[in-house]
């Protein structure tokens, strides 16, 4: 699939197979336990959501994002968007940590330049797509990624 190089905001499902201990640059050291992580970001820089999640699917040479650092033990499985100019970052960061079985391993992941808790939420099963659409009340789109062996 082709992303649009609009501006958007967007959603990686990550599936880790086990668990790890990763220190994601500056951030520190925190334990991953093995389940399913979403992950929210925002594309607002050249690019959009293209380059952006161009990026986030690609293999990692050099980690620049916290979430490189879970991408190279990690595998995404599924990719959530909308293209907008409106940032809906923090909004859905708050709507994920609202799902049921929603937790933080590790605070400020992918938030060091707001005040949100974290970017990063652990599930012990995959985040329900249409629960979240509906409780973002956001005509999200869902990409699939092709099945691609944990990298675990």
């Amino acid at each position: 699939m082709m992303f649009p190089a609009d501006k958007g905001t967007y959603i990686l499902i990550l599936r880790l197979s086990k668990p790890v201990s990763l220190t994601p640059g500056r951030l520190g050291t925190f334990d991953f336990p093995g389940g399913w992580y979403a992950y929210v970001g925002s594309a607002f820089g050249p690019g959009g959501l293209r380059g952006r999640l161009k990026h986030h699917l690609a293999p990692i040479n050099k980690p620049h994002w916290h979430v490189d650092y879970l991408r190279d033990t990690a595998t995404v499985r599924e990719v959530w968007w909308l293209a907008s100019e409106t940032v809906y970052e923090h909004q859905w960061a708050a709507v994920l940590r609202g799902l049921p079985g929603a937790a933080v391993p590790a605070l400020r992941f992918g938030a060091s330049d707001c005040t949100c808790e974290s970017h990063l939420f652990h599930f012990p099963r995959q985040p329900d797509f249409a629960a979240f659409r509906d409780s973002s009340n956001q005509p999200l789109r869902r990409h699939r990624v092709p099945s691609a062996p944990d990298n675990t």
